[in-house]
């Protein structure tokens, strides 16, 4: 990469294949809503909230530093409804509650790379789909709160750079750091 040319980056966990399944099963009951839904490769639980980065490479081998240090965990989510939480809707996303060792390894990450979330206390989620707060008024469903039981074991996190397209974010691995 040629330093000068920044990249928006971020750091996340990956959403397994069958995870992706038993959601896009779960949106075939709302496949009416007025959403641009997050698909496959795309979907992700983000840890570290993007920033701008001009050298990405640097980045991954900051990230090295936690290669086999923590080990495989769970997460869980459990709850799909809109988000975000005292703002006008503009997502839908799943919530769960992070394990411990989810939480240690999203602080341990903040630390070495100098970036925290705005977002306090960290709220666990995973989007599912994106709309413009003013199309919620033709929504035919308004109260979304729906008890779901998505669990996967997390073996790994990922460095992922975020590209704003016509039709939406999309995203891209640039290196994946085992536990």
């Amino acid at each position: 990469m040629v330093l000068g040319m920044k990249k928006r980056i971020f750091v996340a966990i990956k959403i397994s294949p069958e995870l992706q399944e038993a959601i896009l099963e779960w949106e075939k009951n709302y496949n009416r809503l007025p959403v641009r839904w997050v698909g496959g490769k795309n979907l992700h639980a983000t840890l570290v909230p993007p920033w701008e980065e001009e050298d990405a490479e640097r980045v991954k081998k900051v990230l090295e530093a936690l290669k086999n240090k923590v080990g495989r965990f769970e997460i869980e989510f459990n709850k799909v409804e809109y988000g975000p939480h005292g703002q006008e809707p503009r997502l839908i996303w799943a919530e769960g509650r992070p394990p411990k060792v989810l939480v240690d390894l999203k602080e341990r990450l903040e630390q070495l790379l100098g970036h925290r979330s705005d977002f306090r206390p960290w709220l666990m989620h995973l989007t599912l789909a994106r709309f413009q707060p003013r199309d919620f008024s033709r929504f035919p469903v308004k109260q979304l709160n729906e008890e779901v039981f998505w669990r996967q074991e997390v073996g790994s996190f990922v460095l992922m750079e975020s590209r704003l397209l016509p039709g939406g974010s999309d995203y891209e691995v640039l290196g994946e750091v085992e536990l």
